[in-house]
């Protein structure tokens, strides 16, 4: 632990915005709804996260941007009461909340589709946001997604513009739900080293939102960054079926809930996880977890392996990894696989923070 204690542990992606919009709460105490909350984060010893404005693929460009700052106003709200959560926009940011003792949090936005509006990508930039995900689930008027199917081959010609725009405003591009195509055009036309905020491997689990080999290490090559995604579906091949099954059985009810989201959230939350809670997956253990990281460090060495654990956006979690407090178990198993001290403290955290540097250096 006293090792653990003196890494700087770096969470790429959470979905924390999207839980407190869609029922406020005071992370400041100990929640029972939710995957993360201050107590835990210091049990943990978790330095710094990335709050993820998520935006919903459904959501046309001014309706989703419009949610993206909802979304935004709730944390800021939360974050100016002042009580161990500090917003951070650089890296020396991040590292001078954790000197005075704070837990860094760095804004994300999970799907891209909005930057199609005229200010909006000025706007990210004012915002702090660091990191923007192409999309989501679904392919939109620039990007593929990896789930959906395709449109552009990629990026569109307006999506290479704003993957450029991107690099001149210390913005990394997150190559996360993007479809393999538009992985590669990324790392074409980006001059800053792209990051995948939360995938896995796809040799280990074959699910369309893990990496392939040749990508994971086309992306070490350009410099960038994998962060491995704890989501049992997306690590585990037995929870990836029973996944693809419960999908299929709860697609219309699913499909009929998402109609009333935006209307009443914390209902439709609640409605999803108890459809969910009927068809559990089969349990996925931290050991299977690892087993991922490893495969990354193996294929793109320990500089360009993170972690992004989407907690607050996952229905389930690993046996032994399932909130933040969990982290020491994390390096505990790193260790024992042979991962030596340096290498963990990169995979934790340094990587996810020199990425940040790369972007400040490239924008000037």
């Amino acid at each position: 632990m006293s090792f653990h204690d003196d890494c700087l542990v770096f969470d790429g992606h959470t979905d924390v915005p999207t839980r407190l919009w869609e029922s406020p709460a005071d992370l400041s105490q100990s929640l029972t709804d939710r995957q993360i909350d201050l107590p835990r984060l210091r049990v943990g010893g978790v330095d710094a996260l990335v709050f993820a404005l998520y935006v919903p693929s459904p959501l046309p460009p001014d309706l989703g941007w419009e949610h993206a700052l909802k979304m935004y106003r709730a944390t800021e709200e939360q974050l100016a009461r002042g009580f161990g959560l500090a917003k951070a926009v650089t890296a020396e940011g991040v590292r001078r909340a954790v000197t005075r003792g704070e837990v860094a949090v760095v804004y994300g936005l999970e799907n891209g589709r909005p930057l199609v509006l005229p200010k909006a990508l000025d706007d990210c930039a004012k915002m702090g946001i660091r990191y923007i995900t192409l999309t989501h689930v679904g392919t939109h008027e620039w990007c593929d997604a990896s789930t959906d199917a395709p449109a552009h081959n990629g990026l569109s010609d307006e999506g290479v513009r704003i993957v450029r725009g991107m690099n001149r405003r210390a913005i990394l591009p997150d190559l996360s739900h993007v479809s393999d195509a538009a992985v590669e055009q990324v790392l074409e036309v980006s001059v800053v080293p792209p990051i995948a905020s939360h995938s896995s491997a796809r040799a280990l689990c074959d699910v369309p939102r893990n990496l392939p080999d040749p990508l994971i290490r086309e992306i070490a090559r350009k410099g960038g960054l994998v962060m491995a995604n704890t989501y049992p579906a997306f690590i585990g091949p037995a929870a990836a079926r029973a996944n693809r099954e419960r999908l299929a059985e709860l697609g219309p009810a699913l499909k009929e809930l998402e109609e009333g989201y935006l209307r009443d959230p914390t209902k439709v939350h609640l409605e999803i996880n108890r459809l969910f809670a009927g068809h559990t997956l089969p349990p996925v253990p931290l050991a299977t977890f690892v087993d991922h990281v490893l495969h990354l460090v193996e294929l793109a060495g320990e500089e360009h392996v993170g972690i992004g654990t989407d907690f607050d956006g996952i229905p389930e979690t690993l046996e032994g990894f399932e909130d933040p407090s969990r982290f020491p178990a994390l390096t505990a198993a790193l260790l024992e696989r042979g991962v030596d001290r340096s290498g963990v403290r990169l995979i934790l955290g340094e990587n996810f923070l020199r990425a940040l540097e790369l972007a400040e250096k490239a924008a000037g």
